[in-house]
């Protein structure tokens, strides 16, 4: 391969060099000292906002990719100066310094990365906001000498034009020389042959001592790594008990959509994650949930739960509203965070908060991390048609294995039923009558079938909400118009369904049930 040595073009382009030079040692003396200003904020403020402690908001891949070219041209520079005979140090220095710029700026990433999840103490920021000052002043010097070749002239001399000529290019600076790779490689090759072979040597010499350390070494990386996942750094995950804050906690099931129970969008670029808790106290008295404590975080940063939200996931189960958990009690709740659409991934962090040190004015918490993949529900799938007599199977929903099966129907404005009442151990029979609200232009539609409701289900057992399963997930369509319908069955019938629906119902050609369970939907055709 023929190439030309870089001496000729390194003295064209002297100045030029040196000016691209100062434009990077400028950007990076901006960008350093936007990292002192946030360690200063940090003290004066004796906090942290974690959402500004984002590893891109301070060290951009720009970093990394000007100290590399800094570094090359200050090299490329340091061999031309050896060469020439002229001096050398402002490119020691610029290479040096900016070698170790780089690695600084890796430790400042991690630094970053571990403030996501833990505050630094005032002290410590105290630290390493100095060191930040400290390592950006270094910088405002080289960039003065590196202005000063690149604006062409020298501090004591005034003439740096002279010291130019003085580089002066020889023939021999352009001219090409030849770089062969793989003609001696040999010579290489042996060497290192050699070297292997003598290393393996030494190896089987001491094979005792070689196989002590490197068990040694294995035991120790092993009991690092399972301490490392396991104790300190560990994340829990579905159905697994998590201790913290005096509370068990134990994730049995994570949702993510952007519909309501009944398959409506609640919110234009809107999506909720549903997180369903078993919490238990073990405090030593009753207690309420700080849901502060309870973060999820995305890509855009930390979000809270959302209580007023639970009442469009009453199928996921009952959302949290301060109630009291009494010692030792159990209870199941649903948090529901609020998040972008840009921030819909396929798995997240919920982080909890175990407890809070406060040390000289400062106050850094401790976490437990629990892994969710939630099951989404994003998109209503095409409805299955049914008929009278023919069993809807709903066991892929959020109702798990909830069945319907109707068999006939009738419209009437009045329902006449009997049923058993009993006082303590005194019982008789009562007639009574459920009646259109004729007034409001309704009258009952009377199903008979079965409704099986698997009592397992989130929605069974959510105490609080009284919506059947009518009030919920069925509507009415009738002549290509859509209307509710209110459950308004008695406790006591157990063998029909009584709905009231729009009047105009009865007299329509074609009536059928829509029901839309979620992300599931059923059309029975009654008529």
């Amino acid at each position: 391969m023929i190439l030309k040595k870089p001496y000729a073009f390194l003295i064209k382009n002297f100045r030029l060099i040196h000016l691209v030079l100062t434009v990077f040692i400028g950007y990076l003396i901006f960008k350093t000292y936007n990292l002192y200003s946030f360690f200063n904020r940090y003290v004066e403020n004796v906090y942290a906002t974690l959402s500004d402690a984002i590893p891109s908001n301070y060290i951009t891949i720009f970093m990394f990719l000007i100290s590399i070219i800094i570094t090359a041209f200050s090299l490329a520079m340091f061999m031309l100066m050896k060469k020439k005979d002229k001096p050398k140090n402002l490119y020691t220095g610029l290479s040096a310094y900016y070698i170790l710029y780089f690695i600084g700026m890796i430790l400042y990433f991690v630094l970053f990365k571990s403030m996501e999840t833990q505050q630094l103490t005032v002290r410590n920021a105290m630290v390493i906001r100095d060191l930040t000052f400290l390592i950006m002043l270094p910088q405002v010097v080289l960039l003065i000498l590196s202005a000063i070749r690149a604006f062409g002239f020298d501090i004591r001399k005034f003439n740096f034009s002279k010291d130019l000529k003085e580089l002066d290019i020889h023939e021999e600076d352009n001219e090409e020389f030849e770089f062969v790779l793989g003609v001696d490689s040999y010579k290489y090759f042996r060497y290192l042959r050699r070297r292997v072979r003598e290393f393996k040597y030494y190896i089987l010499e001491n094979k005792f001592m070689f196989t002590v350390l490197m068990s040694l070494t294995c035991a120790v990386l092993l009991i690092l790594t399972i301490l490392n996942f396991t104790v300190y750094n560990r994340v829990y995950g579905k159905n697994q008990k998590v201790s913290a804050n005096n509370m068990d906690i134990k994730v049995i099931d994570s949702f993510l959509t952007n519909m309501d129970y009944k398959g409506n969008e609640v919110s234009e670029g809107k999506y909720f994650l549903i997180v369903n808790i078993n919490f238990t106290n073990e405090s030593g008295q009753s207690t309420v949930l700080e849901l502060q404590n309870y973060e999820l975080l995305t890509k855009s940063g930390t979000a809270y739960p959302t209580p007023s939200r639970s009442i469009h996931f009453v199928d996921f189960g009952a959302g949290y509203s301060k109630e009291k958990i009494p010692n030792g009690k159990s209870a199941n709740y649903i948090l529901v965070y609020e998040i972008d659409k840009k921030d819909v991934e396929k798995k997240y962090t919920l982080r909890v908060t175990d407890s809070i040190e406060y040390k000289a004015g400062t106050m850094n918490s401790k976490y437990k991390k629990i892994a969710l993949k939630p099951s989404i529900y994003d998109k209503i799938e095409p409805a299955k048609n049914y008929k009278l007599g023919e069993t809807i199977e709903m066991y892929d929903t959020i109702l798990n294995n909830t069945s319907l099966l109707i068999d006939s129907f009738e419209f009437r404005n009045k329902v006449t039923y009997k049923y058993e009442a009993c006082i303590r151990t005194n019982c008789t029979d009562k007639t009574d009558v459920v009646t259109a609200e004729v007034a409001k232009a309704k009258t009952l539609l009377v199903l008979y079938g079965n409704l099986n409701i698997d009592k397992t289900s989130s929605f069974s057992k959510n105490s609080k909400t009284a919506m059947s399963f009518y009030d919920a997930f069925v509507q009415i369509k009738f002549d290509n118009k859509i209307a509710p319908v209110t459950d308004v069955t008695p406790n006591s019938i157990t063998d029909r369904y009584i709905l009231s629906v729009d009047e105009n119902i009865a007299k329509a050609k074609s009536i059928e049930l829509q029901i839309t369970v979620r992300n599931k939907s059923y059309n029975l055709k009654l008529k």
